[in-house]
């Protein structure tokens, strides 16, 4: 297990704009393995997270993988890589399975069983497949992860709360409009935006304007849930008002700046900015402004956080199938560790059984038809072949008794490689 790893920021240690800081992408993940040392990788970035999880067959430290990772990210500033130092995690073995189950199942989420997250982590293991850095050992623990977490929303019912952020905003905004209506600018063209406007589409006297980058895009929304539009460049020139704003971008600078708002005409009603980008898309300053409330992406999912009740009633729920999870996918890795010794000594068997068949036969057994020799041979096949399983049960009783029978499985199959090199080799 100690050559699974982990590390990254989240919302349980940072803030919306520490968590920008690391949603850097590479051109290419392999940029990324390099330059983190280890030998496969997946590369998640959400509006909460930024987490890489990783193999390194040598057993690279987490912490050091952590260093590698914040001097890849920030090359000439000592202090975000401290930053780096106090907010990120950094884990291996067990725990590095533990959390992403708990994550793909929506304890570790910022909005308690948030389900956007699993296709989000699918999203990120099919480019890393598709890019040669996820192999057969990542490959194995997200493919575990996924089933699980498949397994549990089939059988746990999610329900009775929201499971997304953009669900969480759409009652933050329930509670403010209270059935008036009012006019919302939705900014960005991803999933969180057409989900919420879906939701805002069917409220009473809502009028949505949609902006982006892409007029075609926010054309092609405003046609589907009924609206108005605009080119994000003419906005920022030319902005419409509103009453609520909510803005999801992948920009990694912001979009709105606090000017825009400040050219707002005066209204009695205070406005309201919900910002769900990662790095944010809305100036910090825009919820100083008199008569504006800014809310980042982590606010708006912690208005939820407060219902104990209902993480105590999941948690109950989920937990008993995460530890089945635990328990078979150290089984899977255990008889992957020992497939290759047990071919090993497999083969040794039978090789001695057969030279030791063939001696016999050109000494003590010469006088036999060639039907009998054959007849023989296969005896001596077969009797090698049951022999062999005495001590492969006996290795694998002995190796899960032991407290460290995993490590000593996982040395002897180092040892078996390495030999087989050396071999080839020579």
């Amino acid at each position: 297990m100690e050559r699974f790893g982990l590390v990254g920021i989240s919302h349980r240690r940072a803030s919306a704009e520490e968590i920008g800081y690391f949603s850097k992408k590479p051109a290419q993940l392999e940029e990324l393995r390099v330059a983190l040392g280890v030998d496969e990788l997946i590369l998640l970035s959400t509006c909460n997270r930024v987490e890489v999880y990783w193999v390194s067959h040598e057993r690279q430290s987490p912490d050091q993988v952590m260093r590698s990772f914040a001097a890849w990210l920030f090359p000439d500033s000592p202090e975000l890589r401290a930053l780096a130092d106090a907010t990120c995690i950094a884990m291996s073995g067990d725990a590095v399975h533990r959390h992403l189950n708990a994550l793909l199942c929506g304890l570790d989420s910022l909005v308690l069983g948030d389900e956007q997250v699993v296709g989000q982590f699918r999203d990120s293991l099919v480019e890393a497949r598709a890019q040669g850095v996820c192999g057969q050992w990542l490959g194995m623990l997200a493919d575990e992860a996924l089933k699980l977490s498949r397994r549990i929303r089939q059988q746990v019912d999610y329900t009775y709360m929201p499971t997304s952020v953009s669900e969480v905003a759409a009652e933050v905004l329930r509670a403010q409009v209270q059935g008036q209506g009012g006019r919302v600018v939705l900014v960005g063209s991803g999933e969180m935006t057409m989900t919420l406007a879906a939701r805002l589409s069917g409220w009473a006297g809502m009028k949505l304007h949609f902006v982006n980058r892409t007029g075609a895009k926010a054309k092609e929304f405003a046609i589907r849930f009924g609206g108005s539009w605009q080119e994000l460049n003419e906005f920022q020139a030319c902005p419409q008002d509103f009453d609520y704003m909510v803005t999801a971008t992948a920009s990694e600078v912001p979009v709105i700046a606090e000017e825009l708002c400040r050219s707002l005409p005066e209204q009695k009603l205070e406005r309201l900015v919900l910002d769900l980008g990662v790095p944010a898309d809305t100036e910090q300053a825009i919820g100083k402004l008199p008569g504006f409330t800014r809310l980042d992406v982590l606010e708006v999912g912690r208005c939820v956080e407060e219902n104990q009740k209902m993480a105590e009633k999941l948690g109950r729920e989920v937990r008993p199938f995460l530890r089945e999870g635990s328990l078979h996918f150290r089984e899977k890795i255990f008889r992957r560790n020992l497939g290759p010794v047990a071919q090993k000594l497999r083969q040794s068997v039978e090789a001695r059984a057969q030279n030791e068949a063939d001696r016999w036969l050109v000494t003590h057994l010469s006088h036999l038809s060639q039907e009998d020799s054959q007849l023989f041979l296969a005896f001596a096949k077969r009797l090698a072949e049951q022999t062999v399983q005495v001590p492969l049960i006996a290795l694998r009783q002995t190796l899960r008794e032991l407290p460290m029978g995993e490590a000593l499985l996982q040395r002897l199959r180092e040892t078996g490689r390495r030999m087989a090199e050396e071999d080839q080799i020579r």
